[in-house]
């Protein structure tokens, strides 16, 4: 992984075997980001994405292996807990039995395969995120 800041934005090169989570909080917490848009494309190798069940409270998950192309990738940075705290959605596509299939949702996990191409905006403010119990997820707290 390498980036650089032009102007007010920081362009993240994620390389094969970079984890995009991982990868993107440790530039959001050396950069001391507390609020930030994100958005990218890559080559993925393995991907994890979720559909959140709102009456079992859980991300019901798929994961897909093997070359996957990130056509989208866009999401925030905010805090929880005193850390940074990245939610993120993304979409991928790739082949199977010859045919081009999408899969996307909530970003769980992703491995780069080929390269990632980020761009992170951050905002001159900080963004906090509570638990919300009935729901069950995390919304943004501006207190």
């Amino acid at each position: 992984m390498d980036y650089r800041k032009f102007d007010d934005k920081l362009y993240v090169r994620l390389d094969k075997d970079d984890e995009i989570i991982g990868a993107l909080t440790e530039v959001c917490a050396k950069e001391n980001l507390t609020a930030a848009q994100i958005q990218g494309i890559g080559g993925c190798d393995s991907v994890t994405v979720g559909v959140f069940d709102c009456e079992k409270k859980m991300y019901n998950e798929k994961t897909v292996e093997g070359l996957l192309e990130m056509t989208s990738l866009d999401g925030n940075l905010t805090y929880y807990e005193g850390k940074p705290y990245l939610h993120l959605h993304a979409a991928f596509a790739y082949r199977e039995d010859g045919e081009i299939r999408l899969i996307s949702g909530h970003l769980l996990k992703a491995n780069i395969g080929l390269t990632g191409e980020i761009v992170i905006t951050p905002a001159n403010g900080k963004i906090g995120r509570k638990y919300i119990e009935e729901l069950g997820i995390r919304v943004w707290d501006f207190s």
